[in-house]
């Protein structure tokens, strides 16, 4: 397969470590999932788009010098093509077929919108999700995308509180001292091949 080419899952043999992928031209490649290399994987949806909505491109396009993350706004449709124009201000003509790796421009995580500004923004925090998802970095982040104005919804107002108060390199720090200090302690009771083992740079 060459760079780029898109295939779909067939079918998948555990016991053999083996996936069969189907390629646009009809091919059928069987290969051990272990070996190859910046394959991604992903799950496709219908979307229903017309002129005036904005998507995000989810996935990098170099010939149309589109970055991951970039959006623009759909300003005609015509015979299995959309023309675009990203708010860089670039029109751009692509056939439908083509965008493929695309979804609603409608809002964005805040990763994605790590350096952008904007005159408003909403933020929406559920105060339920893990640390990884909200904490004091992603809502520094959310909030201080706008230009004017900040809201703020969320499903508990106390809980919002020290959701957005947890330090997540701290927390990672903290799990990594624990992680390295634990073998240490241990270690008068493992066996010398244990030790040995651990001088070599050996992590659980």
């Amino acid at each position: 397969m060459t760079r780029g080419e898109h295939a779909t899952v067939e079918a998948i043999n555990a016991k053999r470590n083996r996936i069969a992928v189907r390629t646009e031209d009809g091919r059928v490649v069987d290969y051990d999932p272990k070996r190859p290399r910046g394959v991604e994987v992903f799950r496709r949806e219908l979307r229903a788009l017309a002129v005036g909505d904005r998507i995000q491109f989810r996935a990098p396009d170099r010939a149309l010098k589109l970055a991951n993350g970039d959006f623009a706004t759909i300003t005609a449709l015509e015979d299995r093509k959309a023309v675009l124009r990203t708010d860089a201000g670039r029109e751009i003509s692509a056939s439908l077929h083509r965008l493929r790796h695309i979804d609603y421009g409608y809002a964005s995580t805040s990763h994605s919108s790590q350096g952008a500004t904007v005159d408003r923004v909403i933020v929406n925090v559920d105060t339920m999700r893990s640390i990884e998802l909200v904490n004091r970095k992603q809502f520094y982040v959310s909030i201080s995308r706008a230009r004017h104005d900040v809201s703020v919804y969320t499903d508990d107002r106390e809980a919002l509180r020290r959701a957005v108060d947890r330090n997540r390199e701290k927390f990672v720090a903290l799990e990594q001292a624990r992680l390295r200090i634990q073998p240490q302690q241990h270690r008068a009771h493992e066996p010398p091949r244990q030790n040995i083992a651990q001088s070599h740079g050996v992590r659980r």
